[in-house]
């Protein structure tokens, strides 16, 4: 007659739970498909993937994102901006941004606008954000 160890059996629940649960993280870290509908963004990011940590060029270039709590909802730190390979050698914002900051806008679930933002300081609201200082440029797209 078997013998069932009490620790092997509970490890066994463990190891099928955490297999079960493994797709549903990798799937929020595969990111959302973008595809880009407005000029500035077709001719410099091309269709983007959008993860809550990067966002992800239609060239295969990846720019880090972190989150920022504050009274801006959905805004991000960004570094590593001068290392993306744009579409027509163009730059993310201005020609020397190296951090900076993104708010992504969802209007509704079809459609998003990234705005950006040069340099150390955030966007202080969400009101008006292309008339806020730093603000270099803003970026449309939708579902596919």
């Amino acid at each position: 007659m078997a013998r069932l160890n009490k620790g092997a059996g509970f490890a066994s629940v463990c190891l099928g739970f955490s297999l079960l649960v493994s797709p549903l993280a990798f799937a929020e870290d595969a990111g959302e498909k973008w595809i880009a509908v407005s000029n500035t963004a077709m001719s410099i990011t091309g269709d983007i993937e959008l993860s809550p940590t990067a966002i992800t060029m239609s060239t295969g270039s990846v720019l880090p994102l972190e989150a920022v709590k504050g009274d801006v909802p959905n805004l991000y730190r960004f570094t590593h901006a001068n290392d993306l390979k744009l579409l027509r050698d163009n730059t993310f914002c201005l020609p020397h941004t190296e951090v900076g900051y993104v708010v992504l806008n969802y209007r509704g679930k079809e459609e998003l606008e990234i705005d950006v933002f040069d340099g150390n300081e955030a966007p202080h609201s969400a009101a008006k954000l292309e008339s806020q200082p730093g603000f270099c440029a803003s970026y449309f797209y939708q579902k596919p």
